[in-house]
């Protein structure tokens, strides 16, 4: 069904259907007019004759109602009213006197005539009035005959006509349903023919334009061709002028077409080998990257190893020599000494960071679940970095809301913290550190401010890089390894969270840790732990202490 509509559709929005619907509206229209032309004409004359008959009538009744009037006799109004009745359309017919009372009436009641003696004037028959379905005429009755009345004969030397006496009213009303159907019929004969050569020439001109538009056709076939099957089809130059140039303008567009794609067909031939090639390359670069990057995590991991050992040793010997130097009185080398061992832990302090780097790179570090206390985790980082707060005479503010336990890496986690808490106590002096932490079931958000030397923005896109630190050299005024960011954010990944950071230089850094709960493997869910801190943020830490 709705193919067929489509069909019908179709059909009617075609140029042809268009141009002979136009034409055949224009026939019909003028046919029409032509009818109701001639209707009109036709009828106008032919009430010029029905009034023409209705005047001749009422100046007939006229003269024969002298008598009557005269001696006011209805039996003589009766014989000349009842001959009157008897012409076609005539409905009504009377004789009344100059007073306008009437003397002898036929026909229909006229109560609703008008006035005849204000009506009729002159001297002669007068059409009195006229409604859409009759005519009243009237004709006054003078005495004497009514050819004297009309044409009357008049001595040359009479200074002065004598007076006419009027003796009353002829009244004749007749009807318009002759010249209604008359009208109606002339209209309908009319229109049938004119409709009947309007199909002729209907016809006629069907013929002629799909004749004419035949090409044009063709032409629109060629084109739905073309597009249906994709290909490249060429027209034949035939037809009208305008068509043939319709026709060459769409074989120059096919070649176009033609010659376009080969050349796009070429041009991908081109680079798809080119892709192949450099696919190939990125491959092989890619792999190679990976390999080298796990031969330097094994080489890192196993030359972290080797030194740790023989710098533990190292360190123990020098405390015990430290200790036996302080007993035998001689400070001064055993402050010599503590600076060794001073050194000697810094040293196996970046051993440990560059293994703990080496193995989470190498992927052999797995994220150990446990049940942790969040208000004895941050109570164990506070107590492991209240020295280094003290050095730089910083002040700890903490802010925790987390009631329930919460199953997480615990070692992971409080490295990270330390790492936090440690960069925060070195860059930051005489000021206020901030510890905040917020537990909801679906995360776990931990945030740790300063009020310290602050980042650039650029500062802030390299300081999660290996071995970076702000001033961007190893020789510096504050030390570290620059790999506890770099570890933090590992370690964070590797539970399926993320970390980022917020800082401006002077007004300190804020480094926020959001890890979604249940903790996943990594790569599983830092999306969705950075979906969950958009609606997070306006609801934690809003009672707590705030830096500015």
């Amino acid at each position: 069904m709705m193919r067929a509509f489509a069909e019908k559709r179709k059909l009617f929005s075609s140029f042809r259907t268009r141009l002979l619907g136009i034409v055949t509206l224009g026939i019909l229209c003028l046919a029409l007019t032509a009818a109701l032309m001639t209707a009109w004409v036709s009828g106008n004359r032919t009430r010029a004759q029905m009034v023409a008959q209705g005047l001749q009538v009422t100046d007939t009744l006229a003269g024969q109602s002298a008598l009557a009037l005269l001696f006011g006799s209805r039996e003589n109004a009766e014989k000349p009213l009842l001959a009157i009745m008897g012409f076609p359309h005539v409905d009504y017919a009377g004789i009344f006197d100059p007073d306008g009372r009437a003397l002898l009436i036929v026909g229909a009641d006229h109560a609703s005539l008008p006035p005849v003696r204000r009506i009729a004037a002159g001297g002669v028959p007068a059409l009195a009035r006229e409604t859409p379905f009759s005519w009243h005429f009237v004709s006054p009755v003078y005495a004497g005959s009514s050819s004297e009345m009309l044409n009357p004969t008049e001595s040359p030397f009479d200074l002065e006509a004598p007076p006419k006496e009027l003796l009353g009213f002829a009244y004749v009303t007749m009807n318009k349903r002759a010249l209604h159907t008359l009208n109606m019929d002339i209209f309908i004969n009319n229109l049938i023919i004119g409709l009947s050569f309007a199909a002729v020439i209907v016809f006629g001109l069907n013929i002629g334009i799909k004749r004419l538009l035949r090409p044009l056709d063709e032409l629109s076939a060629l084109m739905r061709e073309a597009e249906e099957k994709n290909g490249y089809v060429f027209a034949d130059l035939k037809g009208p002028e305008e068509i043939t140039h319709m026709a060459g303008v769409f074989n120059r567009m096919m070649t176009s077409l033609q010659e376009r794609d080969r050349g796009l067909r070429q041009h991908k031939a081109v680079l798809q080998t080119e892709v192949a090639l450099r696919t190939r390359e990125l491959v092989q670069a890619r792999d190679a990257a990976l390999s080298a990057n796990r031969y330097k995590s094994e080489f890192l991991s196993s030359i972290s190893h080797e030194l740790r050992t023989p710098l533990q040793a190292i360190i123990g010997y020098a405390d015990v020599v430290r200790e036996d130097l302080e007993m035998e009185g001689m400070d001064a080398s055993a402050q010599e000494l503590e600076r060794v061992i001073h050194n000697a832990n810094r040293l196996l302090s970046l051993i440990n960071d560059i293994l703990l780097l080496a193995k989470a790179e190498a992927g052999r570090m797995e994220v150990r679940l446990q049940s942790v206390d969040l208000h004895v985790l941050v109570k164990d980082a506070v107590e492991t970095m209240q020295p280094l707060l003290a050095t730089n005479d910083n002040r700890l503010s903490l802010d925790i809301h987390a009631e329930a336990d919460v199953e997480i890496d615990r070692e992971k986690l409080l490295q990270s913290l330390l790492n936090l808490l440690s960069n925060a106590a070195k860059f930051t002096t005489s000021g206020t550190i901030a510890l905040k932490v917020a537990q909801t079931p679906r995360l776990l958000k931990i945030l740790v401010a300063d009020t310290g030397i602050g980042l650039t923005l650029e500062q802030q896109r390299m300081i999660f890089e290996e071995f970076r630190q702000v001033d961007g050299s190893y020789t510096r005024k504050f030390e570290g390894t620059g790999l506890g960011l770099t570890i933090t954010k590992r370690f964070c990944e590797m539970m399926g969270g993320t970390i980022d950071v917020q800082s401006e230089p002077g007004r300190g850094s804020t480094f926020t840790i959001y890890i979604p709960l249940p903790v996943s493997v990594a790569g599983d869910a830092p999306a969705q732990a950075g979906e969950e801190q958009l609606s997070f943020d306006t609801t934690l830490f809003e009672s707590g202490d705030g830096l500015q």
